[in-house]
């Protein structure tokens, strides 16, 4: 069986420099948990920068992850829950990446 792990960063700030409301968070780990029974939370921070339309953003972040099977409807859900994210957290963008993983 193979295996993927999901790490999505999402800001402690929104763009305007407002925090995040920690019930987002929350919810966030609920639904993770719903879906596939467990997450890990690194609450930082972990600092970034970007760019958009030529204005530097720099923000502190969380990074969430989860290891599921590496399935198409495993892949099919996070692509549809970025939107999610995006929409919930008011950002341009959210980073999602996976890699395969091997557990021992």
């Amino acid at each position: 069986m193979s295996f993927r792990r999901y790490e999505i960063t999402l800001p402690a700030q929104y763009n305007d420099g407002s925090r995040v409301e920690q019930e987002k968070f929350l919810l966030v780990s609920e639904e993770l948990t719903e879906q596939f029974g467990a997450y890990t939370l690194q609450w930082g921070p972990v600092r970034g920068a970007w760019t958009s339309e030529g204005r530097l953003y720099e923000e502190l972040n969380v990074r969430i992850f989860v290891d599921v099977e590496d399935t198409l409807e495993n892949a099919a859900f996070f692509a549809r829950y970025k939107q999610i994210l995006k929409e919930r957290f008011r950002q341009i963008d959210i980073w999602i990446v996976s890699f395969e993983i091997r557990l021992t």
